[in-house]
């Protein structure tokens, strides 16, 4: 790497020659305001708060659009950089609308923050304010199926349009009009349709672009904890922070309050897409699973404790050929120590290679051939995790699962006792209509169903054992690329639910085959060793 020593505000910096005058300042620790630079996006220049003196130039320049050079000397604070950079921010807040008390971006607003720090401490202006759509809650627009816009905001900071164009591959935003009129619209107010449209509210620096799944639910300083952790709702596997909302004991509603983009240069950049971020309510639903179940005589599911269901299984499976007659289809949501421990009970109880299936769903997501986020056809993140622990991992041509012998094995009757793990969303292992369709005709005696949702297939099951999601459970994944990746525990499992690590050690246990672990870190250290 090619580096050059330049000097900002006094101190000698030695930076990469390819960075512009703002990236060293921000790697460095210079605080210079910024706007409609991001690090994720091309240089534009519009907002022209990065103004900084540079010796042996005739006038002020724009950081972000200026590279550095050996032997450059800057100036982010003298008085004509001030005087220059405090009237930018007065035209940006000329028709700003004073509402953050009432704005989403509160608390984590560019705008606010760099307001406070750099720009006027009060207006000159006596003339009314521009107004595009409407005054208060009237200037919030649809912005297509996930945001909302609120043009009275927009300082036209160009980021959303070039995200758009550059990330995306549809320019579906641009400006239009001009001068005092310019605003960010998109054809015939249509909206923004896009499977990566929540990252336009990551990268809009003040409230104008929201999303409806976070709007007026919670505010920064509501959120004291955030756990840094992984999507596990595809292959991809993006890097990721769950926010969590503080809880009175009074109070209800769901904990996990949004899901944002964590960088990661190697996986997914700044970036992820809708599902990962909007589709995590599931995990605090009223279809999860609480307590164990067992079917009765009379044909009901009725709960009962861990003991019980425990001492059940052992009977039922006994009953139905003993433990080397179980077979095992298993989610690819199934984390890396998760898929340990099965493989290790199917070595104790003797299940053959082809006893265990591997299922998932594929999808088709339709994006612009040109995008630079793409998304996987293939909802589970652990398919690679589980080739690799030396399970069979069939794939048709399109990608999906192939468990048809499996399939045909259950429908011919051949399998007296199936146990189904399904730790992912609802419909996220794959067609399972058939294990439904084989319990209910009777030629599956038994089915076990280890999961987090009363899902179909959990009705159908003779004894349901509560799980965990990802979200609840420290564990550990292989992405697309082949790069193991950890999940980490935000919140706990409701109600009597368990680790899967620990229902899978306590099913063992039931079954006569001893798996002396008691934490998920001790299964995960064996897997080190496996691996």
């Amino acid at each position: 790497m090619e580096t050059v020593t330049l000097t900002i505000d006094g101190r000698q910096l030695t930076v990469d020659k390819r960075r512009t005058v703002l990236e060293a300042a921000i790697e460095h620790g210079i605080k210079v305001p910024y706007y409609c630079y991001h690090p994720g996006l091309g240089i534009d220049g519009s907002c022209r708060v990065c103004i900084v003196k540079i010796e042996k130039m005739a006038k002020l320049q724009t950081a972000c659009s200026t590279p550095v050079g050996e032997g450059m000397i800057v100036h982010t604070g003298t008085p004509d950089v001030v005087e220059a950079r405090a009237s930018v921010f007065e035209f940006l807040l000329i028709n700003h609308p004073l509402d953050c008390p009432v704005c989403d971006k509160g608390g984590e607003c560019p705008l606010q923050d760099f307001s406070y720090s750099f720009g006027p401490h009060e207006s000159r202006m006596a003339f009314s304010r521009r107004v595009f759509d409407g005054e208060g809650v009237k200037a919030d627009v649809d912005f297509g199926p996930t945001l909302m816009l609120n043009r009275n905001r927009c300082i036209l900071c160009t980021r959303c349009v070039r995200f758009m164009k550059e990330i995306d591959a549809d320019a579906q935003i641009n400006i239009v009009d001009r001068g005092y009129g310019s605003e960010i619209a998109t054809f015939q107010e249509q909206g923004v349709h896009s499977l990566i449209s929540g990252n336009l509210m990551d990268v809009c620096p003040v409230g104008a672009i929201t999303t409806r799944d976070y709007r007026f639910k919670s505010r920064p300083w509501d959120n004291p904890e955030a756990v840094d952790t992984i999507c596990t709702f595809c292959e991809k596997g993006c890097n990721t922070t769950e926010w969590l909302r503080a809880k009175p004991e009074w109070a209800k509603g769901a904990r996990l309050i949004r899901v944002t983009p964590r960088y990661n240069p190697d996986v997914n950049g700044y970036w992820m897409c809708d599902i990962g971020r909007f589709d995590y309510h599931w995990i605090e639903s009223d279809d999860r699973l609480q307590r164990p179940l067992l079917r009765t005589g009379a044909g009901a599911q009725e709960p009962v404790d861990w003991r019980e269901a425990l001492t059940k299984l052992a009977d039922y499976v006994t009953a139905a050929g003993g433990p080397g007659a179980l077979r095992f289809f298993v989610s690819a949501h199934a984390s890396l120590e998760e898929l340990f421990l099965i493989g290790r009970l199917g070595s104790a109880f003797g299940v053959p290679e082809d006893g265990v299936a591997i299922g998932w769903r594929t999808r088709e997501k339709p994006q612009p051939s040109q995008t630079k986020f793409r998304i996987s056809a293939v909802d589970a993140p652990n398919v690679n995790g589980a080739r690799d622990l030396g399970f069979p991992v069939n794939r048709d041509a399109n990608g999906a699962a192939n468990v048809t012998a499996f399939r045909q094995a259950v429908e011919q009757g051949r399998v007296k006792a199936l146990y189904v793990f399904d730790p992912g969303p609802n419909g996220s292992i794959g067609d399972v209509s058939w294990i439904v369709a084989a319990r209910h005709s009777g030629k599956l005696p038994l089915l076990i169903v280890q999961g987090v949702l009363f899902s179909h297939l959990a009705k159908a099951a003779d004894i349901v054992l509560p799980g965990a999601s990802s979200s609840e459970k420290d564990a550990s994944y292989v992405n697309e690329q082949g790069r193991v990746q950890a999940a980490s525990s935000a919140i706990v499992p409701p109600g009597d639910a368990q680790e899967d690590w620990q229902v899978f050690v306590n099913v063992g246990r039931a079954l006569g085959a001893a798996l002396e672990y008691t934490s998920s870190a001790a299964v995960r250290g064996d897997v080190a060793g496996a691996m």
